[in-house]
């Protein structure tokens, strides 16, 4: 029996965080927390975010490793994953500390908050009630997600600006498909909003397998299947295609046929000097671009096939 654990803890972005996240998740144990700041107000107070504010750092990482026979190679291969990514950006170094065995788990659970984004959709952990004030619990769109989600918390920017469109394009009875599910957050949000047939898939057999066990952790198993491949495993026809991957992969499924699946697209994952490039092949493929949202040097594209626009 492990009786203490060592806690790194590092703060960076709500970008970086996630790209953190699923670099060390591997070596960790019990999944990797992504803590949310929060504002102060002028009397000292914590100003809760509601509505539309988007999500601002910084963002505090932890995660722990047993104090056992496997501390030094894990604590080796998470330094070793925050070098490559320092590589790419600049990613701090982490702070440890040592945790009790019998502080441990109270830990763990207090490095998870409530997270909103969009208008109304609050994201939490399953052991956590919501705690909206007044009657924002009616009207909230809560999904439950737990400790590990290293495919999709809904902190990352694309995550945020893909969920907000969907607030305004997903209507009840719709058929959803979600291409790069990951956490499948995208997925449970579309049923929540009144999809009645939703289909997530994701090439990554752990994401697949989270993505599962949220769908049924969230109560939609019913309208939402998550399935392993790429958009072609997903027979047949919908009413709405969300893309949360690289620009890449988006221009090359849609010079693949992706836009007969569906008379309306939302495309995020996209970087600001990327959006012509997706906008040409989404316009060579027969969408019109109906608008473009923003986040930082993040963008997302809301299309429409060739006529549908006003429908």
């Amino acid at each position: 029996m492990v009786n203490r654990w060592l806690e790194l803890s590092l703060e960076t972005d709500a970008e970086l965080a996630e790209a953190i996240s699923e670099a060390i998740f591997p070596y960790v144990e019990g999944g990797v927390a992504l803590e949310q700041t929060h504002r102060q107000q002028p009397g000292g107070e914590i100003a809760d975010r509601w509505e539309d504010e988007r999500v601002e750092g910084p963002i505090i990482v932890r995660a722990y490793l047993p104090d056992d026979e496997t501390l030094a190679e894990r604590k080796r291969k998470v330094e070793e994953a925050l070098a490559y990514l320092n590589m790419v950006r600049p990613t701090p170094q982490p702070a440890y500390r040592i945790v009790a065995q019998s502080d441990w788990a109270d830990a763990w659970k207090a490095s998870f908050k409530p997270l909103r984004i969009g208008r109304r959709i609050l994201i939490r952990p399953s052991w956590m009630e919501d705690a909206s004030p007044g009657d924002a619990a009616d009207r909230d769109v809560v999904i439950a997600l737990d400790p590990g989600m290293a495919f999709g918390t809904g902190l990352h920017p694309t995550t945020q600006l893909c969920a907000a469109a969907m607030e305004d394009y997903v209507q009840p009875g719709m058929r959803v498909l979600d291409v790069g599910s990951g956490s499948g957050i995208l997925s449970i949000l579309a049923a929540k909003l009144g999809a009645r047939e939703v289909v997530g898939v994701d090439t990554d057999d752990e994401a697949v397998r989270v993505g599962r066990e949220n769908v049924l952790a969230n109560g939609v198993a019913d309208r939402v299947t998550i399935a392993h491949g790429s958009h072609e495993v997903a027979h047949g026809v919908y009413d709405l295609v969300v893309a949360n991957i690289l620009a890449g992969v988006i221009i090359r499924m849609l010079a693949e046929g992706l836009a007969s699946r569906a008379p309306r697209f939302i495309f995020s994952g996209i970087l600001d000097a990327q959006a012509t490039d997706v906008a040409r092949a989404a316009e060579a493929a027969g969408l019109s671009i109906v608008e473009q949202r923003a986040i930082d040097d993040w963008i997302c594209l809301v299309c429409a096939r060739r006529g549908e626009q006003k429908r």
